[in-house]
C-alpha cells in the first residue's frame, strides 16, 4: 500500500533539516501506536535525507550498544571493531561527528532507554547543554508511550526538559485519506467509509493489514472475522498492547471502566455503575484518563462556555479503542473457548449502532475539513453536541458563527430515508431549547447522512426548513 497524505510533517522536517545544516535541532515525535511515526521518517529518509536510525529496543545496555556500533560502522566502517563502554560513550561519539559534519539522528521509541539505562537522558542534557551552539543537526526522538514521553520532555524535573526545538505529534489520518485509501482499492468512499472508520478510524497501519490480507472489498463479517474473532487474529489483542504499557498495573480498572465508555454510557455515574466503582471514587480515574492518558475526552454541550460544569459526559474517541473494548475485550470468555462464530454474530448485530455513533464524529471531522468553503450556509467557529441538563433534549451536530448569531442544527442518520418531515419538526422544536448569545441571525437545520437521498425526499424536507447533505457530498474531491 503507499504512503498517504502527511505534506505537513514532511514539510516540517524538511524545514528542519534545512535548519539543521547549519544548526543543533532536538525534535519528539510521538502519536498513537500504528499511527506511522516509523513510516513518516522512513518517508522523509526516502527523499534522499542522509539518516541514522536507532530502534532503542528493551535489551541489554551492552548488546543494544553492540547493534548501535554496528549500524554506525555502515557509515564509519573503522568502528567495525571498535567498542563503546557505555551509552555517554556512544552520544560523545554522535557529538563529535556532528562539530565536524550535520548528522540526522533518529532514536525510535525513546521511552525506552528508561528500561535500558535512564542514564542516557542526563547524557543528552549535559552534551546537549555544553555543545548545542557547536554543533550542527538533528536527534530525533520518536515515541509510542505518551504518558512516557510527556514525562520525558515536558516533566519540570526532568533533564530534557525545555530541550526540544520542535515537536510533531502524529494524528490519525482524516476521513477524506480514508476516503482516497477506500477508492484506490476500488471501493465507493462514500458507501463503505462509515463502516471501515467506525472499525479503524484513520490510523495507516489497520489499512496496511487490509491491503496485506487482501480484505478491501470483501464481506464485512468476514473483515471482522479475521483481523478480530479468528484464533491468532492480528488485532485480537490491540488494545491490550496499545494501552498496557500506558496503564501499568493498574490497567485492569481502566480497561474496566473504557469498556463500558465504549458500550455506550457517557455519565459519570452510570459509567461508575457500569464498572463497579463508588461513584466517589470514579472522577478520578476519569480525570487520569481524560487528563494523563489522553484515552477518553471529557465534552460539554457546544454552547457552554463552564467546562467544569455536570453536563459534561465521557467519549472514547478513538474508533479502533472504542470498537475493540465494546466488542472483544467485553466478549473476551467467548474467545477463551473459541467461540469465534457467536462473537462475529454479536458484533454484526450490534454494529449498526455503534457506526451511528461513529457517523456522528465522522460528520463533525468532514464539517471542519469543509468549514469556509462554502458548503455550509456560514463560516463556524465552534461546532459540537448538545443535550440538556436533565438529557431530555439531544442534538447530533450544533454549529454556531464567533458572535453566536446564526447557528446550524443537524441530525446524524446512516439512513436519510429514515428521517420524516415529523423528525424535521422535531429537529426544528429541539432548537427552543439551544441558548445562544447573539441575536438576530438565522438557524439553518441539516440532516446528514450516508446513504443517498431522493430528490423527492431533499425537496420535501427542504420545504420544512431542512437542507440534505449526503455524506458524498462531505468528502472533498
Amino acid at each position: 500500500m503507499r504512503f498517504y497524505d502527511r505534506e505537513r510533517e514532511l514539510a516540517k522536517l524538511r524545514e528542519i533539516a534545512s535548519l539543521s545544516r547549519d544548526s543543533s535541532h532536538l525534535v519528539v515525535i510521538t502519536g498513537r501506536r500504528r499511527v506511522g511515526k516509523t513510516e513518516l521518517i522512513r518517508r522523509f529518509a526516502a527523499e534522499g535525507e542522509e539518516a541514522l536510525y536507532f530502534f532503542v529496543s528493551r535489551k541489554k545496555p551492552q548488546i543494544l550498544l553492540e547493534e548501535f556500533r554496528d549500524l554506525v560502522a555502515v557509515r564509519y566502517p573503522l568502528l567495525k571493531r571498535a567498542t563503546f563502554s557505555g551509552f555517554d560513550d556512544f552520544f560523545r561519539f554522535l557529538f563529535d561527528v556532528m562539530k565536524e559534519r550535520p548528522l540526522f539522528v533518529v532514536f525510535d521509541e525513546f521511552q525506552n532507554f528508561l528500561h535500558v539505562d535512564p542514564s542516557v537522558f542526563s547524557t543528552m542534557q549535559d552534551l546537549w547543554d555544553r555543545q548545542k551552539d557547536s554543533i550542527k543537526g538533528a536527534f530525533v526522538c520518536i515515541g509510542s508511550v505518551q504518558t512516557l514521553m510527556r514525562d520525558i520532555f515536558e516533566g519540570r524535573k526532568e533533564p530534557l526538559f525545555g530541550r526540544a526545538t520542535a515537536r510533531i505529534y502524529l494524528e490519525p489520518l482524516g476521513p477524506d485519506t480514508v476516503g482516497e485509501i477506500l477508492s484506490d482499492h476500488r471501493l465507493a468512499a462514500a458507501r463503505h467509509l462509515p463502516f471501515f472508520f467506525t472499525l479503524f478510524g484513520g490510523v495507516p497501519k489497520y489499512y496496511f493489514l487490509l491491503d496485506r490480507y487482501r480484505l478491501f472489498g470483501k464481506p464485512r463479517e468476514e473483515i471482522v472475522r479475521k483481523l478480530f474473532c479468528e484464533a491468532d487474529a492480528p488485532l485480537q489483542n490491540e488494545g491490550r498492547e496499545l494501552l498496557i504499557e500506558e496503564f501499568g498495573k493498574n490497567y485492569h480498572l481502566y480497561f474496566s471502566i473504557l469498556q463500558v465508555i465504549a458500550g455506550g454510557e457517557t455519565q459519570m455515574a452510570r459509567i461508575a455503575d457500569g464498572a463497579g466503582i463508588n461513584v466517589n471514587s470514579i472522577s478520578k480515574y476519569l480525570d487520569e484518563l481524560t487528563s494523563h492518558y489522553q484515552v477518553i475526552e471529557r465534552r460539554v454541550p457546544v454552547t457552554s462556555f463552564d467546562r467544569e460544569q455536570k453536563t459534561g459526559r465521557y467519549f472514547l474517541g478513538d474508533p479502533a479503542l472504542r470498537f475493540w473494548f465494546r466488542y472483544i475485550y467485553r466478549h473476551r470468555s467467548l474467545l477463551e473457548i473459541g467461540d469465534e462464530k457467536e462473537l462475529t454474530g454479536i458484533i454484526g448485530r450490534d454494529l449498526s449502532t455503534l457506526m451511528g455513533t461513529s457517523f456522528e464524529d465522522l460528520v463533525r471531522a468532514l464539517l471542519l475539513r469543509r468549514n469556509g468553503d462554502r458548503l455550509l450556509p456560514f463560516r463556524f467557529s465552534r461546532i459540537g453536541g448538545f443535550w440538556s441538563r436533565k438529557g431530555d433534549v439531544e442534538v447530533d451536530i450544533v454549529a454556531l458563527d464567533e458572535k453566536e448569531e446564526n447557528i446550524l442544527i443537524g441530525e446524524c442518520k446512516l439512513s436519510g430515508a429514515r428521517f420524516t418531515r415529523r423528525d424535521a419538526a422535531r429537529l426544528k422544536e429541539k432548537a427552543r431549547s439551544i441558548r445562544r448569545r447573539g441575536k438576530g441571525g438565522k438557524e439553518h437545520f441539516a440532516l446528514f447522512c450516508a446513504d443517498a437521498v431522493s430528490a423527492r425526499e431533499k425537496e420535501s424536507l427542504g420545504k420544512e426548513g431542512v437542507t440534505v447533505y449526503e455524506l458524498k457530498n462531505l468528502l472533498v474531491a
